[in-house]
């Protein structure tokens, strides 16, 4: 399971709840959990959102994956890496994960399936935010930076 998926289900998770405000959220990884200093929370949170892993809607988060599926490493707690920024392809395959109900590595394995019927003809990328498409994820965010990595090689 993808670290950041489990950061932000821990929240919900432990106060049992489909929702959050934006406040409650930061301060349950800040205070609660003692994971972040509340800068840091906000973070995630913005991480989360262009992630596509929690929608606000009004000044409620709402998780984009179903949370009781989810299970928890008992004394799970984040690393350092979690601020770390994701490739593209890493971010169609958490967005396709969180919009299936799947799990990262069968989300991986239908791109690689779809890689494999277009003959490799295209690259992996280009395969992956096709898929994401398909399944209906807002790839928006996530198209101009593929586009300038794909088309603006040196």
């Amino acid at each position: 399971m993808d670290e950041l998926t489990l950061v932000v289900a821990t929240p919900f998770k432990k106060k049992a709840t489909s929702s959050l405000s934006i406040k409650d959220f930061e301060f349950a990884l800040s205070f609660d959990l003692k994971w972040m200093a509340p800068d840091l929370a906000s973070r995630i949170r913005d991480k989360a959102i262009r992630s596509r892993l929690l929608r606000l809607e009004g000044n409620r988060l709402i998780p984009a994956f179903a949370i009781e599926k989810i299970e928890l490493p008992q004394g799970f707690k984040p690393s350092g890496n979690i601020f770390s920024e994701k490739t593209p392809i890493e971010e169609l395959i958490t967005m396709i994960a969180a919009k299936t109900g799947k799990t990262e590595k069968e989300a991986i394995a239908e791109i690689n399936t779809h890689q494999e019927r277009l003959g490799d003809l295209v690259d992996i990328e280009i395969t992956a935010l096709v898929v994401a498409k398909e399944k209906g994820c807002d790839i928006e965010s996530i198209y101009q930076k593929l586009y300038d990595k794909v088309f603006n090689r040196e």
